[in-house]
């Protein structure tokens, strides 16, 4: 047999160590590549489901992701849903894939899932606003905040008394406004204090206790405390409504809490109960260490009753010990709601939306930017939606409601302009832009010009040195064809702002409209001076084309008709003005190029179309004879 030999090998304690280190991250290095493998994976799968529901290329600090539609682009989404699962399973420290696996929550409709993953991830990083942005987006998807109302709203509900209350009432929410609706009945021992004082037994108050986490499992909830107004008894208590239920589905929500007032719970907990007729619908006992967490949502479905009138019976009993001491309890913000719009109610989540922006750092400004992006591309109902959300974010600013009432003057809404332009003023009497907005209104929406002169008169009195409410006053008073005042105008803001295109232009227009050609020609060529490396830069030349037109001189209106077309190409009626001055310099030919050129770019533009047949007919062998 042969021998066995025996190596002794010494291996220095640091290098043993750092073996152990490095044999410990590559155990864990193969998980965080499988979890960036499978996010990869759901990504693609995400940009598929977009491609299929015709929205490539979405993306932006201010992605919205509205719910697909189409059902290959939903399959693709659900997909893409489980990569990102996978990731989070192999990696759950991933940011990234939590912020997806959000996304793609949303965009298969599903908001709970998306408020847990978006809580999921500004846990991760709550240094990132993106995440709380999300975050609050999808708590706007929860339950779409209920829209505008442009007059005299309902009267909120508040703290109430029960001198003031004669019996209880719950709110129903579905009906408009909302209604009280009377107790039948209220059945309920009496209640004495321990001096002998007879005590309500059904009363109302405000109690502040914070939402309890528990009632949200997982999702991010905000520690501040929630004010609601509660019907509140000493236990045990009964009290019965009669209901006469809408026939779209219906839900009881409510939010048990106990008097905070207490400094500890001192029974055993109280059990809620919900009956319809004597149908035990809801039961659930809140416990001591349940109280002190705060609220805890809770709802009953009334769907099989839907379109019925129905006795509805709220009930609350001692705990399992039957131990009634200190059981002030109380159902708070006790109403109907439609049953869709359940989930989002008792999550307050306009409330928590805003919560989660402000704790991520978002403005109002960044909001009313987003607003404005959308406007200028007359995405209206978008821009409108930024513009709440602003005001909801921050209620005491008015470049919301300012923003507010420009949009509805685009889409001629005039009455509910001029409402959220008073709210605008209100909130800030020297908005001098919102006096200069109302006086549009009152012009193009009621025709009442004196009353508008005189509120844009108002915004220059408070605005008198700003170049910019100066040109914006110019401006409405050349729209109403008062054109001296708008001269007036022009002239003083270019004294503050010598270089402005649009002024120059403005006051070419004023004097072309009084027929002082001159004048005008002068401005125009001082706008013309002024190169912005836009397509603003054509307005210049097109309007010194029309003044030379009117001095008739066509030779010198075709060169600057030349230009504008060279500059603003895209602009059909460029070459419809080069066109008409081609024929009248008598070259019909290039007159015919320059209106096919502008038909090319707008195949639809009634002025080419014309011109083109004009020209046709003229040149018809009948015609000719």
């Amino acid at each position: 047999m042969g021998k066995v030999l025996h190596f002794t090998i010494s291996i220095p304690a640091a290098l043993v160590a750092a073996v152990v280190a490095l044999s410990a991250l590559t155990l864990r290095l193969p998980s965080r590549l499988v979890a960036l493998y499978y996010q990869e994976q759901g990504a693609r799968a995400l940009a598929r489901a977009l491609l299929a529901e015709g929205r490539a290329g979405e993306g932006g600090l201010w992605l919205e992701p509205e719910p697909l539609t189409r059902p290959d682009a939903q399959a693709l989404a659900a997909q893409a849903l489980e990569r990102f699962q996978a990731a989070i399973a192999a990696d759950p420290a991933n940011f990234q894939a939590h912020r997806w696996l959000g996304r793609a929550a949303l965009l298969l409709d599903r908001p709970g899932d998306a408020v847990a993953a978006f809580s999921a991830a500004v846990r991760l990083r709550p240094d990132n606003p993106l995440g709380w942005w999300e975050l609050g987006l999808a708590y706007d998807h929860l339950a779409p905040p209920m829209p505008f109302s442009w007059g005299d709203r309902p009267e909120e509900e508040g703290p109430a008394s029960a001198g003031e209350l004669s019996q209880p009432a719950l709110i129903d929410r579905t009906s408009s406004p909302p209604r009280r609706i009377p107790a039948v009945g209220v059945e309920a021992p009496a209640v004495e204090s321990s001096a002998g004082a007879p005590l309500p037994v059904w009363g109302y108050a405000r109690w502040p206790l914070p939402d309890a986490p528990g009632g949200w499992p997982g999702w991010w909830v905000p520690d501040e405390p929630v004010p609601r107004t509660v019907l509140f008894a000493a236990v045990p208590a009964t009290v019965t409504f009669r209901v006469s239920l809408p026939v779209t589905p219906t839900a009881l929500v409510f939010w048990m809490g106990m008097d905070p007032a207490l400094q500890a719970p001192q029974g055993d907990g109280v059990v809620y109960r919900v009956w319809v007729e004597d149908r035990e619908i809801f039961s659930h006992t809140l416990r001591p260490q349940e109280v002190r967490a705060g609220w805890w949502p809770a709802r009953a479905d009334l769907t099989p009753w839907a379109g019925r009138t129905v006795r509805l019976t709220l009930t609350l009993d001692p705990g399992p010990a039957g131990d009634p001491n200190g059981d002030w309890a109380g159902w708070g913000d006790v109403q109907l709601v439609e049953a869709a719009r359940a989930g989002g109610v008792l999550a307050g989540a306009e409330r928590r939306s805003v919560a989660a922006w402000r704790a991520g750092g978002i403005s109002a400004e960044q909001l009313v930017e987003a607003g404005e992006e959308a406007r200028k591309a007359r995405r209206y109902e978008e821009a409108l939606e930024w513009y709440e959300r602003a005001i909801r974010l921050e209620p005491g600013s008015a470049d919301g409601w300012y923003h507010i009432g420009v949009v509805l003057q685009e889409e001629n809404q005039w009455e509910q302009s001029l409402y959220a332009l008073d709210r605008a003023i209100d909130l800030e009497p020297g908005l001098a832009r919102a006096y200069i907005a109302q006086a549009r209104a009152l012009a193009f929406g009621y025709g009442d010009y004196e009353k508008a002169r005189a509120q844009a008169e108002k915004g220059l009195r408070v605005a008198p040195e700003d170049k910019e409410i100066l040109y914006q006053a110019a401006q409405f008073f050349l729209e109403i064809q008062d054109n001296i005042r708008a001269e007036e105008l022009f002239k003083a803001a270019l004294a503050l702002d010598p270089d402005n295109l649009y002024m120059w232009i403005g006051l070419g227009h004023s004097l072309f409209a009084q027929k002082r050609f001159d004048e005008a020609l002068e401005a125009f060529k001082q706008a013309s001076l002024i190169q912005t490396g836009t397509w603003q830069d054509a307005i210049a030349h097109a309007w010194l084309g029309n003044t030379y037109i009117a001095l008739d001189k066509p030779c010198d209106a075709l060169r600057e008709y030349r230009l504008a077309a060279q500059l603003h190409p895209a602009d059909s009626d460029n070459f419809v003005r080069l066109g008409d001055a081609y024929q009248r310099v008598g070259e019909t030919d290039k007159a015919l190029e320059a209106y096919q050129q502008a038909l090319s770019i707008n195949p639809e533009n009634e002025w080419a179309l014309k011109r083109i047949s004009e020209i046709q007919n003229e040149s018809s062998p009948g015609k000719q004879r």
